[in-house]
């Protein structure tokens, strides 16, 4: 599978030895130890601003994983992944959408959270990470990707999707669709929680909601058949 990443997306180089642990030499360890590993990077600059790194959680074995942009506010502060207001409306998709949570495992593409200080107040306003932060965090993806080996991977949003998929991919266009891609038996984009959170008003975010759902039910749908198969 390593391979085939490489071949597939070109991954991006490990982070050289002075700079942080090379994900290829927790590669076969379980997760814990990358978990580790990851918590000294310093690849690229985004760990100044941060307060920790937030690896992926959840089982190693994993039918499910769902891969996010970054962390926000709170993940950062808790160093776990979906534990904030996107976090919470993940948890109700799922339960909505019959996926037991213990079937998957959550992480991003890129494992600091990137803000910049609001005009007023101390809020940490969401940046969007750059093409070099995620190539340079990509190491830990491939890395979790290869350890839980998920039957069935969820890009949440267009970072996740583009990150993965490639740049052309559009989740307006390929929403739920299957995609063919060695990255795993299953492939599929939808949006993330957090655009819902963004929504205009109460009838436009229920309306996404049920979208979202719907997605989520498609890959419950493919979970009961590769169970079955």
């Amino acid at each position: 599978m390593r391979n085939a990443l490489k071949h597939k997306r070109g991954a991006s180089r490990m982070p050289s030895r002075n700079r942080s642990p090379e994900p290829q030499q927790a590669h076969a360890a379980a997760l814990p130890c990358l978990r580790q590993a990851a918590a000294s990077c310093k690849a690229c600059d985004l760990w100044k601003a941060a307060t920790q790194t937030v690896f992926g959680e959840g089982r190693a074995d994993a039918t499910i994983m769902l891969v996010g942009e970054q962390p926000g506010d709170l993940e950062d502060r808790a160093g776990r992944p979906f534990v904030g207001p996107a976090g919470k409306l993940l948890d109700q998709a799922l339960v909505e959408a019959g996926i037991d949570r213990s079937d998957v495992y959550v992480t991003n593409v890129v494992k600091h959270f990137k803000w910049s200080p609001a005009e007023r107040g101390k809020r940490r306003i969401h940046k969007k990470p750059r093409d070099s932060e995620i190539q340079a965090c990509r190491p830990w993806l491939d890395a979790e990707l290869a350890v839980v080996k998920p039957k069935i991977l969820v890009c949440l949003g267009a970072t996740a999707a583009q990150s993965l998929l490639g740049k052309d991919f559009r989740v307006s266009r390929q929403r739920g669709q299957i995609i063919e891609s060695p990255l795993a038996p299953h492939v599929v984009a939808t949006v993330h929680p957090s655009s819902i959170l963004r929504a205009h008003d109460d009838e436009s975010r229920h309306s996404q909601m049920q979208a979202f759902i719907q997605d989520l039910k498609h890959v419950a749908q493919l979970l009961k058949g590769d169970k079955a198969a």
